[in-house]
C-alpha cells in the first residue's frame, strides 16, 4: 500500500514538471505580413527646363537664326555631325500684322532650299502685309523624328512668342514647298503627343489654322519623291504601316483650310499621285480645299515670277488667307 502511496505521488509529480515546462516562455511569432511588405516606391519627376529667352528686337531685325530648343535638350540630337544642322527659325515681320506664315522649304529631306524657298516668299508675305518665318529644320543625316519635331516646334515657338512678334497666335499658316509640303501635312495631322522638352513652349498648340502646299510630296509610298522614303523613314523603311501612317491620302482627320497648287509641268514630283490624291482625299473627309493647277512652270521654282501663269500663285494664296479670315 505504501508502495502504491508512492508511486502515485511520483507520477503527479512528473505531470506538475512538465506542465511547468510547457507554460515557460513561448518562441515569438514572426509577422510573415509585414516582412513580405515590398518596399515603397518612389518616381524621379521629369526634368522641367526654364523657358527660352523671347528674342531681342536686334535678333528679329537682324532676322538671326533663333534655336528652337533649349541648347542642352535637343532632341534627336547627332553628336558631331558633320553637316552641324541646328533646328532654327527666322523672323521677317510686317509692321501692323496680324496673321503670320511659317514657311517649310523643300530639298528632298536631304538638303534645304532656304532662299527661294524660304526668304524669297517670306518678304514677298511681308510686302502683301503678312509676317513670316522661315523654318530651318533637320535633314540627312536626321530621320523623321527630327524632321517633325522640328516643325512641330516651329508652329510652337512662334505661337509661345506671338506677343513679341505682334502677331495673333490664332492665325499661324504654314506655307511648306516639296518636301515642306509634307512637312506641314505631318504637323497639322500630328499634334504632339509626347513631352519631348518639359517646358512652356512644348505645352501650347503645334497644329497650324491654315495650309499652303507649293507642288507638295504628300506620300511616301507609290508616286513619292525618291529620297524622301529612305531618309525619312529610316530602319522602318520596309514598314507597311509607318508607309502610311506618314502618307496622305491615308490620314486625313484634322487639317486646316488648304490650299494646293502646282504646275502642270512638274517632272520631278508626281501631281496626280500627291497634289491631287491629297485634294481627293481632303473633299472626301469633308474638309476645306482649294486647288490651283498652273499650265507653266516646273518643279523648285520658288515665287517663279518668269512664269506667265505660274507666277500668279502667290496673288492666289493671299487671296486664300483673306478668304479665310487672315
Amino acid at each position: 500500500m505504501k508502495i502504491l502511496k508512492r508511486t502515485l505521488l511520483l507520477l503527479t509529480s512528473m505531470l506538475l514538471l512538465v506542465g511547468c515546462a510547457s507554460g515557460g516562455e513561448k518562441e515569438p511569432v514572426t509577422d510573415t505580413a509585414q516582412d513580405t511588405q515590398a518596399p515603397a516606391v518612389t518616381t524621379e519627376p521629369a526634368p522641367v527646363y526654364p523657358p527660352i529667352d523671347p528674342p531681342t528686337a536686334e535678333q528679329i531685325a537682324g532676322h538671326e537664326h533663333l534655336l528652337l530648343w533649349p541648347e542642352d535638350n535637343i532632341p534627336y540630337l547627332i553628336e558631331n555631325d558633320e553637316k552641324g544642322l541646328m533646328p532654327t527659325v527666322r523672323a521677317y515681320l510686317c509692321e501692323g500684322a496680324s496673321s503670320s506664315v511659317v514657311i517649310f522649304p523643300g530639298g528632298g529631306y536631304f538638303q534645304l532650299s532656304d532662299v527661294s524657298e524660304g526668304v524669297d516668299i517670306a518678304k514677298a508675305y511681308n510686302d502683301a502685309g503678312y509676317s513670316a518665318f522661315v523654318v530651318n529644320y533637320r535633314y540627312e543625316p536626321y530621320d523623321g523624328r527630327a524632321i517633325l519635331a522640328d516643325g512641330q516646334r516651329a508652329v510652337q515657338y512662334v505661337r509661345y512668342f506671338a506677343d513679341t512678334f505682334g502677331i495673333d497666335p490664332d492665325k499661324i499658316a504654314l506655307c511648306g514647298f516639296s518636301a515642306g509640303g509634307h512637312l506641314s501635312v505631318m504637323v497639322a495631322e500630328h499634334p504632339v503627343t509626347e513631352n519631348i522638352t518639359a517646358d512652356a513652349i512644348g505645352a501650347v498648340r503645334s497644329t497650324p489654322d491654315a495650309c499652303i502646299l507649293a507642288y507638295p510630296v504628300t506620300t511616301l509610298g507609290e508616286g513619292t519623291f525618291e529620297t524622301m522614303p529612305r531618309i525619312f523613314l529610316g530602319e522602318n523603311l520596309d514598314n507597311a504601316e509607318e508607309t502610311a501612317k506618314y502618307s496622305y491620302p491615308h490620314s486625313i482627320g484634322t487639317m486646316p483650310p488648304t490650299m494646293v497648287f502646282y504646275s502642270e509641268l512638274d517632272q520631278f514630283v508626281n501631281f496626280e499621285a500627291n497634289s491631287i490624291a491629297f485634294a481627293d482625299a481632303m473633299r472626301a473627309a469633308g474638309r476645306d480645299v482649294t486647288v490651283c493647277a498652273y499650265s507653266d512652270g516646273g518643279h523648285g521654282i520658288g515665287l517663279g515670277k518668269q512664269y506667265a501663269d505660274y507666277a500668279n500663285w502667290h496673288a492666289d494664296s493671299v487671296a486664300f488667307l483673306k478668304e479665310h479670315g487672315f
